[in-house]
């Protein structure tokens, strides 16, 4: 299953609306404003299914949860040259150019999801997240929108070139996925 989130929402917006290819409401996502850490994902009934949090500010880890239940946490993130996170207690790889948006997430070395940059309708730029099983879509959805909005690339002086900063995979294997949801 394909789902869309649009660039716009997740660089400004505190309401996100995650979106089927029939551009039908899957799930909405609001952060909270007293609380930047805090995003809370609803299904199209606005019945509260996830959230991911501040767990430990000190150490800065961030937990996932799904109906109450603690399902996976992320330990604090490099912002630069990253290319690989993983997910605790799930046991999830997520793999790639994470900054730019353009990785595989792999559990025991089957790839369950993959995100990638994308236009949607009206040249709006967008997120395309495929899934190989919906059941991963509100752990998979909060994955997207952290990934999204806590990695920033550097600032840039103009004319400064993206290759030297090691934002290219050296690492061949992370481009040979293929994507199994086209």
């Amino acid at each position: 299953m394909n789902l869309y989130i649009r660039k716009a929402d997740l660089a400004v917006g505190n309401i996100l609306v995650i979106a089927n290819q029939n551009k039908e409401t899957i799930f909405i996502a609001a952060r909270d404003k007293n609380n930047p850490y805090l995003i809370k994902l609803y299904n199209r009934l606005n019945t509260l299914i996830g959230e991911i949090k501040l767990k430990n500010n000190f150490l800065k880890i961030y937990s996932i949860e799904i109906n109450g239940e603690e399902k996976a946490t992320i330990n604090a993130l490099p912002m630069l040259d990253i290319k690989y996170v993983h997910l605790s207690k799930i046991n999830w790889n997520v793999m790639g150019n994470i900054p730019m948006s353009d990785y595989r997430v792999t559990k025991a070395g089957h790839q369950i999801m993959f995100v990638q940059p994308t236009i949607l309708s009206q040249g709006h730029p967008g997120l395309e997240i495929c899934f190989e099983n919906l059941d991963d879509g509100p752990i998979g959805t909060l994955l997207t929108i952290f990934l999204n909005k806590y990695i920033r690339l550097p600032t840039l002086s103009s004319g400064t070139e993206l290759d030297g900063i090691g934002l290219k995979s050296k690492i061949p294997y992370l481009n040979n996925f293929k994507n199994k949801c086209d």
